[in-house]
């Protein structure tokens, strides 16, 4: 059987149609798990309302606790063999699920990774892009697979790009599924506070477990919606120390997996990069105050993972790009970032 795991909260404008979709798959012997992480809205009376109508459908009603928290109560609640992820607000075909396991079982993996789509909304327009695997590629072995963790960090961007040649396995777990007891195995490492990077930390954790891990270019497709132009309103302060969470959770899967930790460093630094260029191109500050920002989130991260990640991406751009702002150019540093994301640097 396969567990399908939804972590819910607040997601009633978009709850209808993700869980339309799990109750549309062809795909026989599943169980639907919401798990309601103290909604406020009306998403709890919807997942007792189709808890009513189903009994394929479990409703796990929880204090707030943050998403890494509601998935790791979904994993321990899981009944089936197989786990799947949906999140509240995206949705799946049909054949999705069936097609996913039908991988997994022909090659014999642990964990197995499909296409997606990325459904991008902004105001009345939605534009499409697709992941592109073109063939099967398989992982096995604790060599193989120790590097497959390493160039999971090593290759990741925070750059919205859905899929890139070198990028081996995608950030996310929403287009996999897991054996339940690789992820079980894979939970000590997975800090449930964590509320930025947890499907970084699962993933790494779970590929360093694992015998076998193998993605297919499969024909139905996980549909992420995605809700351009949104702004975080979270202090610079507050997202160091979200990163720096993540930080030392991935630190830790290095430490006891003997993984590179420039790989980890080269990760997180990418996640600090995008906060960089989103600061340098807020509209909504002035010049002042969008340096201050971004030498806020230059100074404190954690140290090496900028250069690591400049590094890592490879291109002498980003390199004298930090090196400007390693001596101290932040106000020229935040008209490039600008420029280069199409917003203007303004005044």
């Amino acid at each position: 059987m396969v567990s399908v795991i939804v972590p819910v909260y607040n997601a009633a404008a978009y709850l209808a149609p993700c869980v339309d979709s799990v109750l549309a798959q062809s795909m026989e012997d599943w169980e639907l798990i919401l798990v309601d992480d103290g909604s406020t809205d009306e998403s709890p009376a919807l997942c007792d309302a189709y808890a009513a109508k189903d009994a394929r459908v479990r409703v796990l009603h929880r204090a707030p606790g943050g998403v890494a928290d509601a998935v790791a109560a979904g994993i321990e609640a899981a009944q089936g063999d197989i786990l799947g992820f949906v999140d509240a607000d995206d949705w799946v075909d049909p054949d999705w699920f069936a097609e996913l396991l039908h991988a997994l079982e022909t090659h014999g993996a642990d964990i197995i990774e499909g296409q997606f789509v990325n459904e991008i909304f902004s105001g009345d327009t939605q534009r499409t892009m697709g992941s592109r695997r073109t063939g099967v590629t398989c992982w096995e072995g604790l060599e193989d697979l120790k590097r497959l963790a390493e160039e999971y960090m090593l290759s990741f961007r925070y750059d919205g790009v859905p899929d890139k040649p070198d990028r081996p396995l995608t950030y996310a777990k929403w287009d996999k599924l897991y054996r339940r007891d690789l992820l079980q195995k894979a939970l000590p490492w997975y800090d449930g506070r964590l509320s930025l990077g947890e499907d970084a930390v699962l993933n790494a954790a779970a590929v360093s477990l694992a015998e076998k891990v193998v993605t297919a270019p499969t024909t139905a497709k996980y549909h992420h919606r995605i809700l351009s132009g949104s702004v975080s309103h979270r202090s610079g302060e507050e997202e160091l120390a979200r990163i720096g969470a993540v930080y030392e959770a991935l630190r830790k899967v290095a430490e006891d997996f003997n993984m590179d930790k420039n790989a980890v460093l080269a990760f997180v630094g990418s996640m600090v990069h995008a906060r960089v260029y989103r600061a340098a191109g807020r509209a909504d500050l002035s010049m002042a105050q969008r340096r201050a920002l971004v030498k806020n989130f230059h100074d404190g991260a954690p140290a090496g993972a900028l250069t690591r990640y400049a590094a890592a991406r490879g291109d002498m751009a980003t390199r004298v790009f930090y090196r400007l702002l390693d001596m101290g150019f932040t106000g020229l540093c935040v008209r490039i970032a600008a420029a280069m994301a199409g917003k203007g640097a303004g005044a």
